[in-house]
C-alpha cells in the first residue's frame, strides 16, 4: 500500500448514514471530501453543493477522481459497489454488514487482499469508549459470562434487513473481538416477528468450553433504546453502558460498586481516522474485512438457528 497524503473520499450513498460519513469526511485531517454519488441525483446535488464536493448520479464515474471511498447503499447493493471499487483499485468502507452474505463477503476480502487494498467495515461500536475501556479492564481476567443487549424502539425507516443483519451483528462483531468464538461448542437461538415480515426480536446463546457463556439480544420494537454489555469475570462484575459511555464495576472482594465516566468521542471521526491511517501507514484497520465476514458468518448461523 502506498503512503499518500491529502485523500480524496467519495461517499457512495447520501441516505442518513452517508450524510454523516460526508459530514465526517469533510472534516477529516490529511483527507478532504471530494465527492458523493447517489442514484438520487437531486439529493447528491444538494449535499455536494454543502460540503463544496462534486456530486455523480452514477458513481462508476466518480471513481477515478477519488483516492478511497465509503459505502452506505442499502445493504443488498453493497457487494456489488464494493467489487467495482476495490477492482477499480480504491481503498474502501462499507458500511455493516459488508455484504449481504458471507461468501460475498469473503469474496471481497479476496480481492481487497489481491489489489494489496484497504477493506475496512462500519463497525462503529467498536469505537465506542466505553467498549474499549470495558476490552482493557477484562483483559487479564478469566471471563465467566457476557451479556449483551441492543434494544430499540421500532424504527422509522423500513428495514431492508432482520434484526441479526440491522442490529446484532454490531454486537456479534464486538463479542468475536473479545471472545475465542473459535472454541464454540453449541448455540441456541429463538426470534420472533413483531411488526416486519422479518425477524425484530432475536436472543442467541453462545457456549465455550472453557465454560463460558455468552448471551446476545437484539430488539427493535422495544421501549427504551438500550446498548449495554455486562461481563461476569472471576473477579467481580463490569458493564459498559454504550449510550451513556459509563462502566460500572461491582468487585467482588470488596463488595464496593464504583462508576467511571470514559472520555467522550466521535465514533465515527474515530472510525474514518482510523481508516486514513490504515490507507496511509498500510496497516490494518481496527475492522478489516475479515472481521466484518466473520461477523456476517455469525449472523448467518444465528438466523439458521432461528429457522
Amino acid at each position: 500500500m502506498k503512503k499518500v497524503r491529502g485523500l480524496k473520499i467519495g461517499v457512495i450513498g447520501v441516505g442518513s448514514m452517508g450524510r454523516h460519513h460526508a459530514r465526517v469526511s469533510s472534516l477529516l485531517p490529511g483527507a478532504h471530501l471530494f465527492a458523493v454519488a447517489d442514484i438520487d441525483d437531486k439529493k447528491a446535488k444538494d449535499l455536494g453543493d454543502r460540503y463544496g464536493a462534486r456530486a455523480f448520479k452514477d458513481y462508476l464515474e466518480m471513481l477515478p477522481l477519488v483516492d478511497a471511498v465509503t459505502i452506505s447503499s442499502p445493504t443488498e447493493t453493497h457487494f456489488e459497489i464494493a467489487q467495482h471499487c476495490l477492482s477499480a483499485g480504491k481503498n474502501t468502507l462499507v458500511e455493516k454488514p459488508l455484504a449481504k452474505r458471507s461468501d460475498d463477503a469473503k469474496k471481497l476480502v479476496d480481492l481487497a487482499q489481491a489489489k494489496n487494498l484497504v477493506l475496512a467495515v462500519g463497525m462503529i461500536e467498536r469505537f465506542n469508549p466505553a467498549f474499549q475501556e470495558l476490552a482493557k479492564l477484562i483483559k487479564k481476567q478469566k471471563i465467566l459470562g457476557i451479556h449483551i443487549q441492543r434494544f430499540s424502539p421500532f424504527p422509522e425507516r423500513i428495514a431492508d434487513a432482520n434484526v441479526i443483519q440491522d442490529m446484532m451483528i454490531h454486537d456479534l462483531d464486538l463479542l468475536l473481538s473479545l471472545l475465542p468464538l473459535d472454541e464454540v461448542e453449541g448455540m441456541k437461538a429463538t426470534g420472533t416477528k413483531e411488526k416486519t415480515d422479518k425477524l425484530d426480536k432475536v436472543s442467541a446463546t453462545f457456549y465455550l468450553k472453557s465454560g463460558t457463556i455468552a448471551k446476545v439480544e437484539a430488539d427493535r420494537v422495544f421501549g427504551i433504546k438500550t446498548r449495554k454489555i455486562t461481563v461476569t469475570t472471576d473477579n467481580g462484575l463490569i458493564e459498559a453502558d454504550l449510550l451513556k459511555k459509563r462502566i460500572y464495576l461491582r468487585d467482588l472482594q470488596h463488595h464496593v460498586p464504583s462508576l467511571h465516566h470514559t472520555k467522550e468521542k466521535d465514533q465515527l471521526t474515530e472510525e474514518l481516522k482510523d481508516f486514513i491511517k490504515a490507507i496511509k501507514n498500510g496497516s490494518k484497520p481496527r475492522v478489516d474485512g475479515e472481521a466484518g465476514c466473520r461477523a456476517l458468518q455469525l449472523a448467518e448461523e444465528v438466523e439458521k438457528a432461528c429457522s
